[in-house]
């Protein structure tokens, strides 16, 4: 009767050890399949637009399209798309301003060669760059028409000549009420600055200057937008930014300058 039982649970002793270890196994390959997913979608959601070290060559994926219709559907009358191509010290700002018109050519002709600007920029070298693809495509589109210019961080907004009235120029208008969207649901603050040419005397321009600057103020708060949030300032025909020898240079000089910060 003792060699019965001491059999039977030699056998429940073996029962209990091929459960444990099926256990196991079932629990190890479910993590490596979870392990294996991740990995999946990591590389199949890769950034859209991607480079090879020391190569101009776009490579695009099944996300480029979504991307594409998301940056064409941007582009309204009165702008310029500027594409912004990254490179590393070791390959040289020349193709930065490569990889950007290779971009260019995978729209597809949807943007016309005289709306589109070239720019590079310089990004931190990381040790996989050279066997890794890599991306850092900029795009933005600018505002440009004879009243406004997107350049860089600021806008350029153009008065005409000893001009401090109400802002009625729809160009200008239009350009304010996106300024206020983009302000809308954050804390960033706007400066603006005045700026004329040299014509006149130069206590006078520096309160003319003082004049366009707060003209663009009242209107940014008509459109809602808190005049705690605004600061001006007047620099007079201290700051040209071509020369006051032309026309078309004093008509650049003219200006307010509005920084979101």
């Amino acid at each position: 009767m003792k060699k019965i039982l001491a059999f039977i649970t030699f056998l429940l002793f073996l029962l209990l050890l091929w459960c444990a270890n099926n256990k196991y196994q079932a629990c190890c390959e479910s993590n490596s399949n979870v392990v294996k997913e991740k990995t999946r979608i990591a590389t199949k959601r890769e950034a859209p637009l991607v480079y090879k070290w020391n190569s101009s060559e776009a490579i695009t994926n099944d996300l480029w399209d979504a991307k594409k219709i998301g940056i064409l559907s941007e582009y309204t009358n009165g702008k310029i798309l500027r594409i912004v191509g990254p490179y590393f010290k070791e390959e040289g700002k020349d193709l930065g301003i490569a990889r950007a018109k290779s971009v260019f050519a995978k729209l597809d002709g949807k943007v016309d060669s005289t709306k589109v600007e070239f720019e590079a920029k310089l990004v931190d070298f990381y040790d996989a760059a050279k066997t890794s693809n890599f991306s850092g495509t900029d795009f933005k589109w600018l505002t440009r028409n004879e009243n406004i210019q997107e350049i860089d961080n600021k806008t350029l907004i153009y008065f005409p000549t000893n001009s401090t009235k109400k802002v009625s120029n729809s160009n200008i208008l239009d350009y304010l009420i996106n300024v206020v969207e983009a302000l809308d649901g954050n804390t960033k603050t706007i400066t603006l600055s005045g700026h004329t040419d040299n014509v006149g005397n130069a206590n006078s321009n520096k309160k003319l200057a003082l004049g366009r600057a707060n003209s663009i103020k009242v209107e940014l708060v008509r459109l809602g937008i808190n005049p705690d949030r605004i600061s001006v300032m007047s620099f007079g025909e201290e700051k040209p930014i071509a020369t006051n020898e032309t026309k078309a240079g004093r008509q650049q000089n003219r200006r307010v300058e509005l920084e979101i910060n």
